[in-house]
């Protein structure tokens, strides 16, 4: 499937896995700790939920989609970022079982239970956060953490 990739981005292989997913250098790219915490949480198999707080672009969603057949639900404060990740979705045909939804966890009314809640959120020293001289999608992330 092709998607259309916006200004500056690109489309990367997620290592160990056939799956894509658009990154963008003018946001924060997923790192390791992101596959390492899909790769050793503990999912379902078989039949599921999952949600995954702080998505992002949707590498943990993506990356757990990999160790079952779950339905994952991701919840992302950014429109940008929460963007990337549906289409990820889709240009990996997964979108019939990932989803994202773009909104600030405190506004998400969630239905059900869940079997598995991930979350990976921003970290960084303390001098880092007080200087803000980072690029604005790191800020808002590291702010919206902060501020629970």
């Amino acid at each position: 499937m092709k998607v259309e990739l916006i200004d500056g981005e690109r489309v990367d292989r997620i290592a160990g896995t056939s799956l894509q997913i658009i990154q963008s250098k003018d946001v924060f790219s997923f790192s390791i700790d992101a596959i390492l915490l899909a790769r050793f949480v503990h999912v379902p198999i078989q039949k599921g939920r999952i949600l995954d707080l702080c998505s992002g672009n949707g590498v943990i969603p993506l990356a757990l989609s990999t160790r079952t057949e779950a339905d994952i639900v991701g919840v992302e404060i950014q429109k940008r970022l929460a963007n990337m990740a549906q289409r990820s979705f889709e240009l990996n045909r997964l979108e019939h079982r990932l989803s994202i939804i773009c909104d600030n966890i405190v506004n998400v009314q969630l239905k059900g239970t869940y079997d598995v809640v991930t979350c990976n959120p921003p970290y960084f020293q303390t001098e880092a956060i007080e200087n803000r001289n980072m690029n604005e999608y790191v800020a808002i992330a590291v702010t919206n953490y902060i501020a629970r």
